[in-house]
Protein backbone atom coordinates (compact mmCIF):
# COMPACT_ATOMS: atom_id res chain seq x y z
CA UNK A 1 0.00 0.00 0.00
CA UNK A 2 1.22 3.42 -1.08
CA UNK A 3 0.28 5.05 2.51
CA UNK A 4 2.26 3.12 5.01
CA UNK A 5 5.68 3.25 5.46
CA UNK A 6 7.42 0.51 7.00
CA UNK A 7 9.62 0.74 10.79
CA UNK A 8 13.40 0.40 9.61
CA UNK A 9 14.98 -3.12 10.45
CA UNK A 10 17.76 -2.03 12.80
CA UNK A 11 15.01 0.26 15.07
CA UNK A 12 13.29 -3.06 15.20
CA UNK A 13 16.03 -5.00 16.08
CA UNK A 14 17.30 -2.70 18.70
CA UNK A 15 14.10 -2.65 20.70
CA UNK A 16 13.62 -6.27 20.64
CA UNK A 17 17.20 -6.94 21.94
CA UNK A 18 16.36 -4.28 24.91
CA UNK A 19 13.35 -6.50 25.68
CA UNK A 20 15.06 -9.96 26.34
CA UNK A 21 16.44 -11.18 29.53
CA UNK A 22 19.86 -10.71 30.78
CA UNK A 23 21.93 -13.97 29.90
CA UNK A 24 23.06 -16.21 32.43
CA UNK A 25 26.48 -15.64 34.12
CA UNK A 26 28.42 -18.87 32.65
CA UNK A 27 29.68 -20.95 35.58
CA UNK A 28 32.43 -23.20 35.14
CA UNK A 29 32.44 -26.80 36.48
CA UNK A 30 35.33 -26.93 37.95
CA UNK A 31 34.44 -24.53 40.23
CA UNK A 32 30.91 -26.03 41.24
CA UNK A 33 32.85 -28.60 42.12
CA UNK A 34 35.42 -26.85 44.06
CA UNK A 35 32.49 -25.05 46.15
CA UNK A 36 30.95 -28.61 46.56
CA UNK A 37 33.92 -30.29 48.05
CA UNK A 38 35.03 -27.25 50.64
CA UNK A 39 31.52 -26.98 51.89
CA UNK A 40 31.14 -30.91 52.17
CA UNK A 41 34.75 -30.95 54.02
CA UNK A 42 34.88 -32.10 57.63
CA UNK A 43 35.37 -29.49 59.64
CA UNK A 44 38.67 -29.99 62.11
CA UNK A 45 37.90 -30.17 65.78
CA UNK A 46 37.80 -27.00 67.93
CA UNK A 47 40.26 -26.74 70.97
CA UNK A 48 38.30 -23.98 72.71
CA UNK A 49 36.85 -26.07 75.69
CA UNK A 50 41.16 -26.72 76.24
CA UNK A 51 42.11 -23.40 76.11
CA UNK A 52 39.08 -22.58 78.20
CA UNK A 53 40.29 -24.32 81.05
CA UNK A 54 43.69 -23.60 81.07
CA UNK A 55 42.72 -19.97 81.13
CA UNK A 56 40.37 -20.98 83.96
CA UNK A 57 42.80 -22.79 86.27
CA UNK A 58 45.65 -20.04 85.92
CA UNK A 59 42.56 -17.35 86.67
CA UNK A 60 41.60 -19.57 89.56
CA UNK A 61 45.11 -19.65 90.88
CA UNK A 62 46.33 -16.13 90.50
CA UNK A 63 42.54 -14.89 92.75
CA UNK A 64 44.05 -17.52 95.35
CA UNK A 65 47.14 -15.87 95.33
CA UNK A 66 46.38 -12.13 94.88
CA UNK A 67 44.02 -13.44 98.01
CA UNK A 68 46.89 -14.93 100.15
CA UNK A 69 48.74 -11.53 99.88
CA UNK A 70 45.29 -8.87 100.82
CA UNK A 71 45.00 -11.57 103.83
CA UNK A 72 48.71 -11.63 105.10
CA UNK A 73 48.47 -15.36 105.42
CA UNK A 74 52.30 -15.84 105.23
CA UNK A 75 52.78 -13.33 108.14
CA UNK A 76 52.36 -14.19 111.88
CA UNK A 77 51.48 -12.51 114.85
CA UNK A 78 54.46 -12.05 116.46
CA UNK A 79 55.56 -10.57 112.97
CA UNK A 80 53.50 -7.97 113.01
CA UNK A 81 53.73 -7.10 116.76
CA UNK A 82 57.56 -6.42 116.15
CA UNK A 83 56.72 -3.75 113.08
CA UNK A 84 53.55 -2.21 115.69
CA UNK A 85 56.57 -1.54 118.30
CA UNK A 86 58.61 -0.30 115.93
CA UNK A 87 55.74 2.41 114.74
CA UNK A 88 55.67 3.12 118.80
CA UNK A 89 59.69 4.18 118.79
CA UNK A 90 60.27 1.78 121.97
CA UNK A 91 57.68 3.41 124.01
CA UNK A 92 55.97 1.47 126.19
CA UNK A 93 51.58 2.24 125.01
CA UNK A 94 48.87 0.66 125.56
CA UNK A 95 47.44 -1.04 122.54
CA UNK A 96 43.72 -0.85 121.55
CA UNK A 97 41.67 -3.21 118.95
CA UNK A 98 39.58 -2.09 116.24
CA UNK A 99 38.09 -5.13 115.31
CA UNK A 100 35.61 -4.63 112.20
CA UNK A 101 32.16 -6.67 111.15
CA UNK A 102 29.09 -6.47 109.25
CA UNK A 103 27.05 -3.29 109.96
CA UNK A 104 24.00 -4.17 111.64
CA UNK A 105 20.80 -3.53 109.83
CA UNK A 106 18.39 -0.84 110.51
CA UNK A 107 15.86 -1.74 113.88
CA UNK A 108 18.29 -5.05 114.49
CA UNK A 109 20.02 -5.14 118.05
CA UNK A 110 24.01 -4.52 118.04
CA UNK A 111 26.07 -7.04 119.00
CA UNK A 112 27.14 -6.49 122.40
CA UNK A 113 28.59 -8.52 125.33
CA UNK A 114 31.30 -9.14 127.95
CA UNK A 115 35.22 -10.38 127.43
CA UNK A 116 37.43 -11.93 130.41
CA UNK A 117 40.92 -11.05 129.08
CA UNK A 118 43.29 -13.44 130.52
CA UNK A 119 45.90 -10.81 130.91
CA UNK A 120 44.28 -7.55 132.79
CA UNK A 121 45.14 -4.37 130.61
CA UNK A 122 44.51 -1.63 134.03
CA UNK A 123 44.59 -2.18 137.58
CA UNK A 124 42.04 0.68 137.76
CA UNK A 125 38.47 -0.14 136.77
CA UNK A 126 36.35 3.22 136.34
CA UNK A 127 33.14 1.19 136.12
CA UNK A 128 30.29 2.29 138.63
CA UNK A 129 29.47 -1.25 139.83
CA UNK A 130 26.29 -1.41 141.38
CA UNK A 131 25.34 -4.32 144.23
CA UNK A 132 21.70 -5.55 145.03
CA UNK A 133 22.54 -6.45 148.69
CA UNK A 134 20.87 -6.30 152.44
CA UNK A 135 22.01 -6.64 155.62
CA UNK A 136 25.77 -7.73 156.37
CA UNK A 137 26.53 -8.46 152.48
CA UNK A 138 25.77 -5.06 151.63
CA UNK A 139 28.02 -3.56 154.02
CA UNK A 140 30.91 -6.41 152.55
CA UNK A 141 30.14 -5.01 149.13
CA UNK A 142 30.64 -1.43 150.40
CA UNK A 143 34.25 -2.06 151.77
CA UNK A 144 35.20 -3.75 148.66
CA UNK A 145 34.64 -1.18 146.72
CA UNK A 146 31.26 -1.24 145.18
CA UNK A 147 29.71 2.25 144.25
CA UNK A 148 26.19 1.62 144.71
CA UNK A 149 24.51 -1.16 147.08
CA UNK A 150 20.84 -1.37 148.12
CA UNK A 151 18.17 -3.62 147.80
CA UNK A 152 14.29 -3.16 147.05
CA UNK A 153 14.52 0.66 147.46
CA UNK A 154 17.26 0.72 145.03
CA UNK A 155 14.79 -1.28 142.43
CA UNK A 156 12.46 1.62 142.53
CA UNK A 157 15.04 4.05 141.87
CA UNK A 158 16.67 2.30 138.70
CA UNK A 159 12.49 2.21 137.27
CA UNK A 160 12.53 5.63 137.75
CA UNK A 161 15.49 6.10 135.98
CA UNK A 162 17.61 7.68 138.70
CA UNK A 163 20.49 5.02 138.66
CA UNK A 164 23.35 5.31 136.69
CA UNK A 165 25.86 2.38 135.97
CA UNK A 166 27.93 0.16 134.52
CA UNK A 167 28.15 -3.09 135.98
CA UNK A 168 25.50 -5.40 138.19
CA UNK A 169 25.63 -7.92 141.06
CA UNK A 170 23.21 -9.50 142.77
CA UNK A 171 22.95 -12.02 146.14
CA UNK A 172 20.71 -15.20 145.58
CA UNK A 173 18.67 -13.30 148.63
CA UNK A 174 17.83 -10.39 146.18
CA UNK A 175 17.70 -12.26 142.82
CA UNK A 176 13.77 -12.83 142.60
CA UNK A 177 13.38 -9.50 143.10
CA UNK A 178 16.10 -8.38 140.87
CA UNK A 179 14.36 -10.51 137.73
CA UNK A 180 11.20 -8.07 138.11
CA UNK A 181 12.87 -5.66 136.48
CA UNK A 182 14.98 -7.30 133.72
CA UNK A 183 13.41 -6.02 130.79
CA UNK A 184 15.20 -2.72 131.96
CA UNK A 185 18.50 -4.62 132.70
CA UNK A 186 18.57 -6.87 129.97
CA UNK A 187 18.34 -4.91 126.88
CA UNK A 188 21.45 -2.41 128.21
CA UNK A 189 23.47 -5.67 129.23
CA UNK A 190 23.37 -5.02 133.27
CA UNK A 191 21.17 -7.71 134.02
CA UNK A 192 22.85 -9.94 136.61
CA UNK A 193 22.83 -13.99 135.74
CA UNK A 194 24.19 -17.07 137.78
CA UNK A 195 25.56 -17.86 133.99
CA UNK A 196 27.84 -15.03 134.14
CA UNK A 197 28.69 -15.26 137.70
CA UNK A 198 27.14 -12.19 138.73
CA UNK A 199 24.52 -13.69 140.99
CA UNK A 200 26.09 -15.29 144.16
CA UNK A 201 26.55 -14.25 147.98
CA UNK A 202 30.70 -15.15 147.54
CA UNK A 203 30.91 -11.34 147.62
CA UNK A 204 34.70 -10.60 147.13
CA UNK A 205 34.87 -13.41 143.90
CA UNK A 206 32.55 -11.49 142.35
CA UNK A 207 34.10 -8.05 142.36
CA UNK A 208 37.18 -9.45 141.41
CA UNK A 209 36.14 -11.11 138.86
CA UNK A 210 33.92 -8.32 137.82
CA UNK A 211 36.89 -6.10 137.36
CA UNK A 212 38.93 -8.24 134.86
CA UNK A 213 35.52 -8.76 132.57
CA UNK A 214 35.13 -5.68 130.19
CA UNK A 215 31.98 -4.68 128.21
CA UNK A 216 32.14 -4.57 124.17
CA UNK A 217 29.54 -3.41 121.67
CA UNK A 218 29.73 -3.01 117.42
CA UNK A 219 29.62 0.67 116.65
CA UNK A 220 27.17 1.98 114.07
CA UNK A 221 30.32 1.75 111.35
CA UNK A 222 30.73 -2.11 112.34
CA UNK A 223 33.77 -1.77 114.65
CA UNK A 224 34.32 -2.91 118.21
CA UNK A 225 37.13 -0.74 120.01
CA UNK A 226 38.72 -2.10 123.06
CA UNK A 227 42.50 -1.61 124.69
CA UNK A 228 43.89 -5.36 125.05
CA UNK A 229 47.16 -4.74 126.29
CA UNK A 230 50.55 -3.11 126.06
CA UNK A 231 53.06 -2.66 123.79
CA UNK A 232 56.17 -3.61 126.80
CA UNK A 233 53.70 -7.03 126.97
CA UNK A 234 55.21 -10.54 125.65
CA UNK A 235 53.58 -11.72 122.18
CA UNK A 236 51.70 -14.30 123.93
CA UNK A 237 49.40 -12.75 126.24
CA UNK A 238 49.32 -9.89 123.78
CA UNK A 239 47.80 -12.72 121.36
CA UNK A 240 45.81 -14.10 124.44
CA UNK A 241 44.06 -11.12 124.90
CA UNK A 242 43.03 -10.61 121.00
CA UNK A 243 42.03 -13.90 120.43
CA UNK A 244 39.83 -14.21 123.62
CA UNK A 245 38.46 -10.74 122.30
CA UNK A 246 37.92 -12.25 118.43
CA UNK A 247 36.42 -15.14 119.94
CA UNK A 248 33.93 -14.04 122.31
CA UNK A 249 32.78 -11.75 119.34
CA UNK A 250 32.36 -14.49 116.93
CA UNK A 251 30.32 -15.90 119.84
CA UNK A 252 27.85 -13.62 120.51
CA UNK A 253 27.33 -12.83 116.20
CA UNK A 254 23.92 -13.15 114.84
CA UNK A 255 22.51 -16.49 114.09
CA UNK A 256 23.00 -17.85 111.07
CA UNK A 257 25.80 -16.08 110.28
CA UNK A 258 29.26 -17.80 109.30
CA UNK A 259 31.78 -17.65 111.65
CA UNK A 260 34.45 -17.67 108.53
CA UNK A 261 33.53 -14.39 107.08
CA UNK A 262 32.22 -12.63 110.02
CA UNK A 263 35.54 -10.98 111.22
CA UNK A 264 36.72 -8.71 108.03
CA UNK A 265 39.37 -7.25 109.42
CA UNK A 266 41.49 -6.59 112.83
CA UNK A 267 43.52 -3.65 113.71
CA UNK A 268 46.16 -2.24 116.08
CA UNK A 269 46.80 1.25 117.21
CA UNK A 270 48.05 3.55 120.24
CA UNK A 271 48.17 6.73 121.11
CA UNK A 272 49.88 9.15 118.26
CA UNK A 273 50.88 6.07 116.45
CA UNK A 274 49.50 4.96 113.18
CA UNK A 275 47.35 1.60 112.99
CA UNK A 276 48.87 -1.26 111.63
CA UNK A 277 46.51 -4.40 110.43
CA UNK A 278 46.97 -7.94 111.58
CA UNK A 279 46.74 -11.12 109.45
CA UNK A 280 43.40 -13.09 109.69
CA UNK A 281 45.03 -16.21 110.07
CA UNK A 282 45.92 -16.75 113.36
CA UNK A 283 43.00 -16.53 114.43
CA UNK A 284 41.11 -18.66 111.93
CA UNK A 285 40.86 -21.04 115.14
CA UNK A 286 38.72 -19.25 117.39
CA UNK A 287 35.76 -19.50 114.72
Amino acid sequence: MAGITRPCSRLVASCTASLRPPARAQTSPALVLSSLSYILAPCAPLRLSSIRNYDRKRYLKEKKKLKAQQNQEDITFSDAAAVFRKYCLGEDKVVSAHIQVPKHEEGQRPVRGEVSLPVQVSSEDKSIILVFAKGAQAEEATRLGAHIVGAEELIQDILAGKVTFDKALSTKEMFPQVIKIARVLGPKGLMPSPAKGTVSDDIPTMMSSLRAVTKFEVDADGFVHMEVGRTSWQDDDLFKNMRALVSTILSARPAKTDANKYIEAINISAKYTAGLKLPLKPFKATA
